[in-house]
């Protein structure tokens, strides 16, 4: 199996070799059945990330390209992504945050999912891997279930050493296997920083391929954009409407292109809902929490 592993990075360059020394240091296979390569978009860091990553990691199979300084999270990695495609012969593709830290079962938990879904569905699917949060040591990003399609409740499954089937998943740490690649193409290219996983790893679902949380978990990462809604009650509306459009805050555009896409029936209960967010968050936040309880 060749993979490529697609990161886009913004700084934090010490995070970022920390992930890549996680990542090296995983356990191959010993017979040697699996070997990867590293496409990393440095969108515009001022830390010399490029040049500190190329020096430490001369001899890796790491390539550094460059971004433009507006490509977020979403744009970075498409940018990863159709370097690896350009240099071809990929069996499939590791999408990895920057600030995770993998654990050394990474590549068996791939292999034994990638065999699982050709076994079982004829097919590559996309594996999605559990973190943990550092702090808390709870499950942080991983797969999930949509149990209600009008509220979008959640479950997220926690790994207990099966393959468990999900709806969608997080793109911390997760395979896409070249098979869902030449059916679905790559992240769509109009979200602006997240949720493209989001939607990538749904759509893939619907289209019948198999989306499957790996059985254990295979690294660690905080879960450090959890929204703080008392901090969002104390702003100003004029602030409340800044952060809504903010690609690192809520980023309305996003979650309105996500519900045309993928649950168009929501789109106008969730275009006025976020309105009324705006001029009554702590009602707001209430019915929201009913709703979804």
């Amino acid at each position: 199996m060749r993979v490529a592993v697609i990161i886009t990075v913004f700084n934090r360059v010490e995070k970022t070799m920390t992930c890549l020394d996680s990542l090296f240091n995983a356990s191959l296979p010993l017979n040697n059945e699996l070997c990867f390569k590293v496409f990393l978009t440095d969108d515009g860091s001022s830390d010399h990330t490029p040049s500190k990553i190329r020096e430490v990691y001369s001899s890796r199979e790491v390539e550094v390209l460059s971004g433009n300084g507006t490509l977020y999270w979403n744009g970075g990695m498409n940018n990863s992504w159709k370097a690896a495609i350009e240099a071809g012969n990929f069996d499939g593709y590791l999408w990895l945050n920057n600030d995770c830290t993998l654990y050394s079962n990474l590549w068996e938990e791939i292999l034994a999912a990638d065999q699982y879904s050709k076994q079982k569905h004829n097919i590559g699917g996309i594996y999605i891997g559990s973190t943990k949060d550092t702090k808390t040591n709870q499950l942080s990003y991983g797969g999930f279930l949509y149990t209600n399609k009008w509220t979008l409740k959640d479950e997220f499954l926690r790994p207990n050493g099966l393959f468990q089937y999900c709806h969608a998943g997080h793109g911390n740490i997760t395979y896409v296997s070249n098979d869902v690649v030449e059916g679905q193409g790559i992240l769509f290219d109009k979200y602006i920083h997240g949720v493209g996983d989001h939607d990538y790893t749904y759509l893939a679902y619907k289209h019948g391929y198999p989306v499957i949380v790996m059985r254990e978990f295979v690294g660690e990462c905080e879960n450090d954009h959890s929204e703080t809604e008392n901090n969002f009650f104390k702003m100003t509306l004029k602030e409340r409407f800044a952060y809504v459009k903010n690609p690192l805050g809520y980023n309305l555009y996003n979650t309105l292109l996500f519900q045309k896409r993928c649950f168009p029936y929501r789109y106008p209960i969730v275009y006025s809902m976020s309105y009324f967010r705006l001029f009554f968050p702590k009602f707001y936040d209430s019915l929201y929490k009913f709703l979804r309880r």
